[in-house]
């Protein structure tokens, strides 16, 4: 290199806009900014992996000066990094507490969820090292947080600090990347506007060029004459049937399922989703559960390198951690092709103006966007009927028993067939007892078959005779025929106490299984945040009026119950509790019996001396309440009253 050369580096490398990246993670959104021309002069990441990766790529993907700082932001104040100034800041606090994983785990926190407050620090990072511009990125669920207050409070305090904002829900398979991820984009700026990039693919690039298909991303890495797999577990042979680009919506009766498996809408759309190979995949998510797509077209996960490739991380990107750590990191990752066409965008905007890059103009509205509120209605497929042997396995009635195992060998039930099963608990394993053996506490479950309705007794008795009358009888009618023609299925619980209700649900779900192709009660109700029930439920009380918990279980049969959240005054004035009543002991009672029951122990969402009831029947014993309880304090809020 020559002196003049030398000299011209070093003015080139001098005039780059130095950018500090908030909330890093495994740094997507950086890659992008590091190829457009920008020095990312230090990244502030929280957890330690994520700054492992980051180190790894140190001199490839970041420059070898940039400050990897491990931190928590909360904690940190920016004259800490010991930085003069930025021109930009980049960033996307976590996004858990807006996004549809949120959802799943309870609803949307938002800004009440430590994580959705992280923008305040963000914020406090803007307000001291006062850029040019900064780009702020998060789910598009964002907008929607507790109706959309939080969104204006995330503008409100933005606003504050002087600059001009600009938004707009981007689509990051319009820019080359392999995948629709749909992310919603905040820039601000210290001049009066800012054009978003205009997508390089899709109906809305200018020479209507081509997606980047799933198969066209990972061609090269696909083995020669690979088989179809026969992934395992409960689902998973339904995965080989699937056709590339459905999911569970296949097996549902919407689409023409001959004997369906699911309701619609009874699931989130990522479970048993198989990528199509001509098209972009679905978004890919931080923690794939065992079912939860993009599954790959040969029914089997995607790989660590096809997932960094849909992704559109370099191959030779490298992570830090485990497999299921790597693939959090991708997950969670803004795409870093996407990331290129923010990066240009504000380049050619504010530090360049000869930058070639395509800009939107102010109003336009992206094609993706119109599509959503027109759906084209799914056309009906012609199968051959389902030779499914999901068979019932039997259940523990009672909901301190977790983890027992199925050494019961059930029975396919046909029409007008009854079935007695006898057995006994313990804590440990499950017997099928012989009837002249029958310690008590047995439970004595009869299902028969009447034309199209189904009726299931069962009785809890020291000789396990049904008593004249039962205790509580459940009654659910099908909005459609299920299995071979089953509209009803009335429930009969003959039992001296309360406690014994999710006995009688665990046989509901029972008769589901043995006489229809659903798994489960979610299977035909749907998930509580969204529920699509395909049924009605009438819930007769014929004793034991004043049991509490029976109460209780009366009062969450009607589904608009279980859509609002009530006082802890309201959960005593249900179970007829009289004198002193402790509001939590009662709620954690109720969940041991597998109601999910919420109050903000569980959910932020749920105020103080709340509760919500989820759902109108208690969940399968395989299938605990899963969301943490964590004790918080109350202030002067009594709960013992």
């Amino acid at each position: 290199m020559t002196h003049n050369d030398h000299q011209g580096h070093i003015q080139s490398v001098v005039s780059k806009p130095k950018a500090l990246s908030l909330f890093t993670g495994a740094g997507g959104l950086d890659i992008g900014f590091h190829r457009m021309g920008f020095d990312i002069v230090a990244c502030v990441e929280v957890e330690p992996i994520f700054c492992k990766t980051l180190e790894s790529n140190r001199g490839r993907y970041f420059s070898e000066d940039c400050k990897i700082i491990c931190a928590d932001i909360r904690h940190l104040e920016p004259a800490e990094l010991h930085i003069e100034s930025v021109d930009v800041i980049v960033g996307g606090p976590p996004c858990q507490s807006f996004s549809a994983a949120g959802r799943r785990a309870g609803g949307v926190t938002g800004i009440s969820d430590i994580r959705g407050s992280l923008f305040e620090h963000y914020c406090r990072f803007v307000q001291h090292f006062k850029p040019q511009a900064f780009i702020f990125e998060n789910v598009r669920g964002i907008l929607q947080g507790n109706k959309g207050r939080d969104w204006q409070e995330i503008l409100s305090q933005f606003e504050s600090l002087g600059y001009s904002l600009f938004y707009k829900v981007l689509d990051a398979a319009d820019y080359g990347v392999p995948q629709h991820r749909e992310r919603l984009i905040l820039v601000g700026v210290n001049k009066s506007s800012f054009l978003f990039p205009r997508p390089t693919h899709g109906p809305d690039s200018l020479d209507k060029t081509a997606y980047i298909t799933a198969y066209e991303a990972i061609s090269d890495l696909q083995p020669e004459n690979e088989p179809i797999y026969d992934y395992g577990g409960k689902y998973g042979k339904l995965l080989q049937e699937v056709p590339p680009g459905m999911n569970y919506h296949y097996f549902t009766k919407e689409l023409g399922y001959p004997q369906p498996i699911f309701a619609w809408r009874s699931r989130f759309s990522d479970f048993l989703y198989k990528a199509d190979p001509d098209k972009p995949t679905k978004t890919i998510v931080a923690r794939l559960g065992k079912y939860s797509g993009p599954f790959h077209w040969k029914s089997r996960k995607f790989t660590l390198a096809e997932f960094k490739r849909l992704q559109s991380f370099p191959d030779d990107y490298e992570f830090a951690g485990s497999l299921s750590e790597q693939l959090r990191q991708i997950g969670n990752s803004v795409a870093p092709k996407f990331a290129d066409a923010l990066a240009a965008a504000l380049k050619k905007q504010l530090f360049e103006p000869h930058h070639v890059v395509e800009l939107l103009s102010e109003h336009y509205h992206l094609s993706f966007d119109r599509r959503k509120s027109t759906k084209a209605k799914s056309t009906r497929h012609t199968r051959q009927s389902i030779a499914d042997e999901l068979l019932p396995s039997l259940f523990a009635p009672e909901a301190s028993y977790t983890n027992l195992e199925r050494n019961i060998t059930p029975t396919r039930c046909t029409q007008d067939t009854s079935i007695v099963y006898f057995l006994y608990i313990s804590s440990k394993k499950r017997i099928l007892l012989k009837e002249n053996a029958l310690p008590e506490g047995a439970f004595r479950f009869e299902m028969k078959r009447q034309n199209e309705d189904l009726y299931i007794d069962i009785a809890k008795h020291k000789h396990l005779s049904f008593l004249p009358t039962p205790t509580i009888e459940y009654t659910l009618k099908f909005t459609c025929p299920i299995g071979d023609g089953i509209r009803q299925i009335v429930c009969s619980l003959h039992t001296d106490t309360g406690l014994d209700i999710p006995v009688a649900w665990d046989a509901i779900e029972l008769g589901l299984q043995a006489y229809s192709n659903y798994h489960s009660l979610m299977d035909v109700y749907g998930h509580f945040t969204e529920p699509h029930p395909i049924f009605s439920l009438t819930c007769s009380v014929k004793n034991l009026q004043h049991d509490a918990v029976i109460r209780f279980a009366e009062y969450f049969s009607h589904f608009e119950q279980t859509m609002s959240a009530f006082p802890a005054q309201k959960l005593k004035q249900i179970m007829g509790e009289q004198g002193s009543f402790d509001f939590l002991s009662t709620v954690r009672s109720l969940r041991q019996l597998r109601f999910d029951v919420r109050v903000h122990e569980t959910n932020l969402t749920i105020p103080q001396g709340m509760f919500r009831c989820c759902y109108p029947f208690t969940l399968s014993y395989d299938k605990q309440v899963s969301v943490s309880w964590k004790e918080r304090e109350y202030g002067n809020h009594s709960l013992v009253f």
